[in-house]
């Protein structure tokens, strides 16, 4: 039997946009090691701010040192990636394109999800960062992208339908919270070509 050299495949690059929301300067580009503290810094405090991410804050762990990893881990792939958006330093939202796995019949398509700060969100940084994210996607051959969100997040749905993405499911019940009530979940894909 041959034994085939690994041939490793470039990392994604992500080039360094900058753009201005509000007369404020942000700074969109991969997260880099240096910013594994502000990284879960912002993760954290979104899921304290809502329920419209898939746990609640105690549910989670994501220590700087788990973020340094992650952001090491996913540098080194190919076809997946992190957007951070910076104010100066300081990351205000993110957006994270991976994929479910390197399974032949599944490396055509990606997960794509974000989460930004409550005082950032309704300002069109969510559009800039997925729109963003999508080019990028383009680039590489990604076929499609997939999310799942809340039915009962009306401006994310919106945003998802003014960039593309189609309803193509929903999961009754999906979430229960802790009051007892459900929310369905509704998947939604992007077909890159």
């Amino acid at each position: 039997m041959l034994k085939y050299p690994h041939r490793r495949q470039p990392h994604m690059q992500i080039e360094e946009k900058q753009i201005v929301i509000n007369g404020q300067n942000i700074t969109l580009r991969s997260p880099g090691r240096q910013d594994a503290k502000t990284f879960s810094e912002v993760r954290d405090i979104t899921y304290h701010e809502t329920y419209f991410l898939a746990r609640y804050p105690e549910e989670t762990d994501f220590t700087a040192e788990a973020a340094e990893a992650m952001i090491s881990d996913i540098a080194e792939r190919r076809e997946e990636f992190l957007i951070g958006a910076f104010r100066k330093e300081q990351m205000i939202g993110c957006v994270m394109v991976l994929k479910e796995g390197n399974h032949i019949k599944f490396r055509h398509k990606a997960g794509i999800g974000i989460f930004i700060l409550q005082k950032y969100c309704g300002i069109g940084l969510g559009r800039q960062l997925m729109e963003y994210a999508i080019e990028n996607a383009r680039k590489t051959e990604l076929e499609q992208l997939k999310l799942g969100v809340f039915d009962d997040n009306v401006a994310a749905i919106r945003l998802y339908e003014k960039l593309g993405f189609r309803e193509w499911g929903r999961e009754p019940h999906a979430f229960k919270l802790k009051d007892g009530s459900y929310r369905d979940e509704i998947q939604m894909v992007l077909f890159l070509s």
